[in-house]
């Protein structure tokens, strides 16, 4: 692709997802007048929202020792964590204020250019992190959805009750993530079964291809010494941002269990990997009202809390994030495109 039609590809995406959250937005706010919404913002148990802001930031730095285990020296030595803290920020700052989630690379990139480790480890480490964080909130969508305890009766058109739905969905996220697992330590007999079951032709090699790929980015988890604590620290990373989810909801006097937190994030987890502008505006505040209206949760408050939830759990991670770029040179800006 020559470099006029990149261009054009890029404006493309970034035309797409501005759209896309534009249209989000709308519909977000569509029966609902900001007004209301904000009433309801001030109502928010200040001490109580501040908790769940805390709670939000931890995961990042909790990135590093997982992060440590995954990308080491070519002499398998660790990294510093120092590092690997600034590119983490950089990366998920740059993702708040870029397009085309530039942040992924610019992670990649600075750690790159900081600790000097080969281009090619570092983004393989980073899919290795992409994979564990989609089986991991799926997994716990999954236990959100089974333990959710969700009103009897209650259908969604003359679909079967919800309260079934979802522990059938529960029931088979939480087998899709056993069978990741597994399929990861036994990738060679997983990739004959995936070509056995596809069908033949140029689209099955390349939906082969794609799961070789998705198995080598699994790669982590075939050693149990590197595996377990790999798998404890993505379990802890995403308990604790679920936490951040359930707290906020205290802190808008909302009844919801944990479980709905548990929905509610792995919802985001599927809406976030939608084209949208950077900081994923719109995509929280259509999901977040939409897991609570299962809660029956007054249409207004939860929107509320959805922006107050967005908008104040993005700044603190956008400012370190700038803080390390400043620290280490690396310049917040979308990266060239590769060849």
């Amino acid at each position: 692709m020559t470099p006029p039609e990149r261009r054009s590809a890029r404006a493309l995406q970034v035309g797409l997802g501005v759209a896309i959250s534009a249209g989000l937005v709308w519909w977000a706010f569509r029966k609902t007048d900001f007004s209301s919404v904000w009433e309801q913002i001030k109502t928010v148990r200040v001490l109580t929202m501040l908790a769940a802001i805390a709670l939000a930031t931890l995961p990042f730095a909790l990135r590093v020792p997982r992060w440590k285990l995954l990308l080491r020296r070519e002499d398998d030595t660790a990294l510093p964590d120092a590092p690997l803290w600034h590119a983490i920020a950089i990366g998920f700052a740059a993702n708040n204020v870029l397009p085309l989630r530039a942040g992924e690379v610019l992670r990649v990139a600075a750690i790159s250019r900081i600790a000097r480790v080969p281009f090619a480890a570092a983004l393989s480490s980073v899919a290795v992190e992409r994979v564990l964080d989609g089986l991991t909130a799926v997994g716990l969508l999954g236990i959100g959805l089974m333990t959710a305890h969700l009103p009897e009766g209650v259908t969604i058109g003359k679909g079967p009750p919800i309260a079934k739905l979802a522990v059938y969905t529960g029931s088979i996220c939480v087998a899709a993530l056993v069978m990741a697992i597994i399929a990861a330590w036994q990738r060679e007999t997983a990739l004959r079964i995936v070509r056995w079951i596809l069908p033949k032709g140029a689209i099955g090699q390349k939906l082969v291809h794609f799961a070789d790929n998705v198995l080598r980015g699994l790669g982590a988890l075939r050693d149990p010494r590197r595996a377990i604590p790999v798998i404890l620290w993505s379990l802890l990373i995403w308990l604790i941002n679920g936490s951040a989810f359930y707290v906020a909801f205290l802190a808008f006097g909302f009844d919801v269990p944990f479980s709905g937190a548990l929905i509610l994030q792995g919802a985001l987890m599927f809406g976030i990997a939608l084209p949208s502008s950077p900081g994923f505006v719109g995509v929280f505040e259509t999901i977040i009202p939409a897991a609570l209206s299962l809660y029956a949760v007054n249409p207004a408050a939860a929107l509320a809390c959805a922006v107050t939830y967005h908008v104040t759990t993005f700044i603190p991670i956008t400012f370190l994030g700038a803080l390390s770029a400043a620290r280490t040179g690396v310049h917040l800006k979308v990266p060239p495109a590769t060849p």
